[in-house]
């Protein structure tokens, strides 16, 4: 029977996985042409009667479309920090612009943003538009901050250009970094969805494996459809009669369900991403395998801005709220230890943020592989842990 108190707390951490579950990867496609931009620079300094120095910030978020649910979550947690901006020295004024959910509305958006004399632009979400959207802002005197890279492909890194979340190639480093170093695996193994996703993953996860110190051995690396689960489970099972130790697995729900089956009753440790973080796939380890399986997905908010959001919306804030909130506190930060509004010194002076009150815990801006993002905004290792008094398991244990 179990007690109402383990009753409680299943309820309680089950509610703490809903936000975490992932989705399927944009698949990376671009338009190929896209409007003209106007090449003419944002002013450098504009002054008020009051004598404060105006800073102009515009976001380019979906508020109709698709993505519109995400847009609109980006929104209430960046309205919070909105709300909560003193300030003696500047006079910050807001554009909301809607991209539609599509790559040439995010593309306008941030036409019409630049053009309109914005010193520094928010967004956009869809991996697609950021894709596209990268090398164009990095070729233009404007500093654009992207709540989350996720799937997207940042060819090009400008240096006026900030993320709060990494991409999801960090998810390959973390698992690479916990199978190597800290648990001293040395045969690795990568399964992956085919095209540019799956690949990014897999080659991060391998630069990590085999650069930690007596680095550890690639097996194999296979790129598997996604909508062949029986294929994702033979192929684990064939690499731990190999030996391998350590096998990360870049797949959607099923294909890592038949993965966490297979390594029962092997010495194989699997790693998987915010793809496959289902109920389902935990169960399929049970019930001697369940130490060796481990995810890795985005941090959640927490803190004083979780309060807050509680208490305007009734409600847990998801990932991106956190996101939207970091995305102005960045900002508006960055303007703080800034001498004037333009893009260069505005950019370096975010570069130098840190004790950032973050929707993720107190952070700092970091560069990783040339990317600039908020530490405390990326990817954590999530463990099993076992619900008190019951024969149940859910994702719990952070690292």
């Amino acid at each position: 029977m179990i007690s109402s108190f383990a009753r409680a707390s299943a309820l309680m951490l089950l509610l703490i996985v809903a936000p975490l579950t992932g989705c399927p990867p944009d698949d990376g496609s671009v338009p190929q042409a896209f409007p003209t931009l106007d090449e003419s620079a944002t002013p450098t300094v504009t002054v008020v009667d009051d004598d404060k120095l105006i800073v102009r910030i515009c976001t380019i978020l979906p508020s109709s479309g698709p993505s519109k649910d995400v847009g609109a979550e980006i929104r209430r947690g960046a309205d919070i920090a909105r709300s909560a901006i003193e300030s003696s020295k500047h006079t910050f004024q807001w554009t909301d612009k809607d991209t539609k959910s599509t790559e040439p509305g995010a593309m306008a958006a941030f036409r019409a943003c630049f053009n309109e004399g914005h010193h520094i632009i928010i967004g956009p979400v869809h991996p697609a538009a950021i894709t596209a959207l990268i090398p164009v802002a990095a070729s233009h005197d404007v500093v654009l901050i992207i709540p989350e890279l996720g799937a997207a492909v940042p060819s090009t890194w400008g240096p006026s250009m900030a993320a709060v979340a990494p991409p999801a190639t960090e998810m390959g480093r973390i698992a690479g970094n916990s199978a190597r170093r800290a648990r001293g695996l040395r045969k690795g193994a990568v399964l992956h969805v085919p095209k540019v996703f799956g690949e990014g993953l897999r080659d991060a996860f391998s630069k990590e494996f085999l650069e930690a110190e007596e680095g550890g051995t690639m097996v194999d690396t296979r790129e598997l459809a996604p909508d062949s689960p029986q294929s994702w489970g033979a192929a684990a099972k064939e690499l731990a009669s190999q030996g391998v130790d350590a096998l990360f697995v870049v797949g959607p729900p099923e294909p890592s369900r038949a993965v966490a089956k297979a390594v029962r009753g092997t010495k194989t440790h699997a790693w998987f991403i915010d793809w496959a973080m289902h109920p389902p796939v935990l169960d399929a380890a049970a019930p001697d395998a369940r130490a060796q399986v481990h995810w890795v997905n985005r941090a959640l908010p927490r803190g004083e801005f979780e309060v807050a959001y509680r208490d305007r919306h009734q409600a847990k804030p998801e990932y991106p709220a956190g996101a939207g909130y970091d995305a102005v506190k960045l900002a508006t930060l960055a303007v703080a230890g800034s001498k004037s509004n333009w893009h260069e010194d505005i950019s370096a002076a975010l570069r130098k943020v840190d004790n950032l009150p973050s929707a993720f815990g107190t952070a700092q801006v970091v560069e990783e592989g040339g990317i600039v993002f908020v530490d405390a905004a990326g990817y954590r290792l999530i463990e099993p842990v076992p619900l008190p008094d019951t024969n149940e398991w859910v994702f719990g244990g952070f690292e």
